[in-house]
Order: structure tokens, then C-alpha cells, then sequence
């Protein structure tokens, strides 16, 4: 489920660094199973899925390195391992990114989809130097360049080559790294190409929070605060450490082992203990991201029902005009002489039409030509409603406070025209 984005400059050790991760990695949740099974509480971890680990490249037979030459294929390449992402992304899977992912934009559409799945994600920058990064090329442009010569001697094929690369260990003296590295080379043009288009993560970026470092120097990344970032459980040296103390049988007999004076008994320390180890146990709660939440469902229905309940309208005004032609007729008829009041089905909401509206006209029919209820007013009114609502019910038709449903579209349209006769009173005695 977490997701880890590998990022540095082309051949910093990269597929080395994703390989050693995922194996560290491994080897870090067997060991917070082995300290869940011999802690006070076991069932805190063991209720916990186990994780997959999975490595997604960048590169392939198909996609070599070649790609960065042109924009379109590039493009093309990251779609695919964008595809690969997305598969491989699950409930109880950690995937590893493996690659330069030099783009800033790049490494924000990834973060966008862990936000998606719901998932956590972290960058991990690779920061090895650009001379050693040079020097590893070339070694690679060597390497290869003596299987051309071997093969052209028609000699059998060879192994795979390996490299040394010299790192500083914890104590600052010169030690060897032997790897298999059977990686192509980037012609060099290209590489100073990648180098110098290469934007670095950053904290300041929310998509490249939490970010970790691991130089050159470095034999390995910080695992423990990784698996503790992507996950939200602690390390297997925080569980050993929390089963240590919570354990009062051990504490008795190991005079060695000193709590501060803190005014509480010794259980009380151990059960707080253990209870804030607990609280972290839970996986880390994704807050959802705008530009990744799902819109909500749309009825397919629900504009063929507006347009019918809007027609409905429009046949129960129609009704009126054929019982009722003349506007004097039908104030005469009124239980109001100040105004038209037509009843219509399945609204709570008469439509009403002020007096000197409805003798406003050029006839006084009120469905004749020119007249404020003819047939052709109608329908464009109508339609301009329609139009109104036609984007609010394909972009999340339903949701809000104040949201229109299929139900309520009669008595919006019957406000909607009470609005245009009031707004045509108001201009009137303006």
C-alpha cells in the first residue's frame, strides 16, 4: 500500500539503493513480527496484514535509456511506468519507484495517486555527487565496451560484470561495495542533459514530504524511519525496547535496569509505555486531496427528469391558457385581483403573475402571439433553465447543503419563472 519515490541523478545507484531498501525493508517487518510474538502484546502487530514489497522500474528492453532524447517517448515511458504504479499499488503492498523521477510534476501526479488509493507515500533522495556519478557511467561505457570486444572474439558469453565503488563507512574509513551492475550507460551528452534538467525534492513540496536523504557515503538508508513513515508502526528496536521494560518479571531480577523516580509504580510506567507504542500501531490516516477525490455518482437519469419536470410545468400553464385565454378573463376568475395564480401538479409552488404583467402585453390573450404566456416564451425560458443546471448536475449533481434534486426540480423551475415576471414587474415600475 505505502508508496516509495527513489529520486537522484542518472547513475547515483538508484536500482542498487531500491534493491538494498527492499530488502532491508523485509527484513525490518520480520523483525517487528519476531518482537510482536515475544512482546507483552503481540496482538498489536499481529493483527497487522503483511506487506508485499515490490520494486516498479523505469527502464526495460523496451523503454531504454535512449528514451530522454526526445519528449514524446519520455512522455511514453512514464505513462507506462505509471500504469505499472497503479497495479501494483494494493491494500498491503509497498512499492518502490525505482528511477530518477527528476520531475518535480512527475513525482506530484505519484503522490496524487497514493492520495487515491489512500495510502502514504515518501521520497527517498539518493545524493550521490555529480562526479561519482560521471565516474560511474564511464565505468559502465567500459564494462561495456569489453563485452563488444569478447564477443566480437566469438568467446563465450560472460558473466554478469561487477563494479567497486568505494564509500565511507560509519567510521570514516575507505571500505569496497561490490554490486552486480549490468545497467546500459547514458551517452554523455544526455547524461549532462538529465543532470543539469534534474529538479531536487524539496520539504518545502508537500508531495516530497517526508523526505529522506541517503548520500553517497552512506552503506545504507535510515530503514527504521521509513518503515516507521509509511507504515505508522515503530521500528523493531522501539517494540524490543517497550517489551523490555513492560515485562516486571525481567525488571526484578535485572538490577541493571533503572526507571526514573517519577511518584508512580513501576506497572504504571510499563502500561504507559505500552499504551503509546499502541496509539502508533494504527496506520496513518490519509486526510483526502481535492485533486483526488472521486466526484460523486450522477444520476443518468437525472436531466431527462429535469426536462421532464420542467415540460410538466409548461403543460399545466398550456392548460390554464386554454381554460382561461384572456388575461381579464383570468383575473376576473382570481381568488387574488392582484395577480394570475396558476395551480400546477406536484408543486407546492403556484406560478404567479402580477396584474399589470399580465395585461402588459401587445394582446391580451395570453397564449397569443406576443402574449406573456405564449408557447414560445415558454420554451425558451425553459430551456435557459436547463442550461442553467445542465453543468451543476454533471459535476456532482447531489452534493452540498444546498443541493437540487430530481424531486425539487418542478418548484425551482415555477420559482425560476416567478422570478422573470417579478424582475419584469420591477423593471416595469422602474
Amino acid at each position: 500500500m505505502p508508496l516509495i519515490i527513489l529520486s537522484g541523478y542518472p547513475c547515483s545507484g538508484l536500482s542498487y539503493r531500491a534493491r538494498q531498501l527492499s530488502t532491508l525493508l523485509e527484513s525490518e517487518q520480520q523483525e517487528c513480527l519476531l518482537s510482536a510474538e515475544t512482546g507483552s502484546e503481540p496482538s498489536l502487530v499481529k493483527k497487522k496484514p503483511r506487506y508485499t514489497i515490490s520494486i516498479v522500474p523505469s527502464h526495460d528492453s523496451s523503454h531504454p535509456r535512449s528514451v530522454y532524447d526526445h519528449a514524446r517517448t519520455e512522455k511514453e515511458a512514464r505513462g507506462v511506468v505509471f500504469s505499472r504504479v497503479k497495479r501494483a499499488l494494493g491494500r498491503d503492498a509497498i512499492v518502490i519507484v525505482d528511477g530518477m523521477n527528476y520531475i518535480k510534476g512527475w513525482r506530484y501526479q505519484l503522490w496524487c495517486e497514493s492520495k487515491a488509493v489512500g495510502t502514504t507515500c515518501c521520497v527517498v533522495h539518493v545524493g550521490t555527487p555529480i562526479d561519482q556519478c560521471v565516474a560511474n557511467n564511464e565505468a559502465r561505457w567500459r564494462r561495456q565496451e569489453l563485452r563488444k570486444r569478447e564477443d566480437s572474439n566469438n568467446n563465450e558469453p560472460l558473466q554478469p560484470q561487477t563494479g567497486t565503488q568505494e564509500i565511507l563507512d560509519t567510521e570514516g574509513s575507505i571500505t569496497s561495495r561490490t554490486e552486480e551492475d549490468s545497467e546500459d550507460p547514458y551517452p554523455p551528452e544526455l547524461l549532462n542533459n538529465l543532470i543539469f534538467r534534474y529538479e531536487e525534492p524539496s520539504t518545502h513540496s508537500r508531495w516530497d514530504k517526508p523526505l529522506f536523504t541517503v548520500p553517497w557515503s552512506d552503506a545504507s538508508p535510515q530503514v527504521d524511519e521509513i518503515w516507521t513513515a509509511i507504515t505508522g508502526l515503530p521500528a523493531s528496536k522501539s517494540l524490543s525496547a517497550v517489551s523490555a521494560v513492560s515485562s516486571p518479571p525481567l525488571l526484578a531480577l535485572s538490577p541493571s535496569v533503572s526507571v526514573p523516580h517519577s511518584g508512580f509504580p513501576l506497572s504504571d510506567v510499563a502500561t504507559t509505555l505500552t499504551t503509546s507504542v499502541s496509539s502508533t500501531l494504527s496506520r496513518p490516516k490519509i486526510k483526502p486531496h481535492q485533486v483526488t477525490v472521486q466526484p460523486a455518482v450522477t444520476d443518468p437519469t437525472a436531466l431527462s427528469i429535469f426536462e421532464k419536470k420542467t415540460s410538466a410545468v409548461v403543460s399545466a400553464i398550456r392548460s390554464f391558457t386554454l381554460t382561461h385565454s384572456s388575461a381579464e378573463s383570468a383575473l376576473a376568475q382570481s381568488n387574488d385581483p392582484r395577480a394570475i395564480t396558476i395551480t400546477v401538479p406536484d408543486t407546492s409552488t403556484p406560478v404567479f403573475i402580477p396584474a399589470h404583467i399580465a395585461t402588459s402585453g401587445t394582446t391580451d390573450e395570453l397564449a397569443g402571439a406576443g402574449g406573456i404566456l405564449a408557447l414560445p416564451r415558454l420554451q425558451r425560458l425553459r430551456r435557459q433553465w436547463i442550461g442553467l443546471n445542465r453543468a451543476y448536475v454533471g459535476q456532482n449533481q447531489g452534493q452540498g447543503k444546498t443541493r437540487l434534486t430530481v424531486d425539487q426540480a418542478g418548484d425551482a423551475f415555477v420559482r425560476f419563472l416567478n422570478a422573470e415576471f417579478a424582475d419584469e414587474a420591477h423593471q416595469g415600475q422602474q
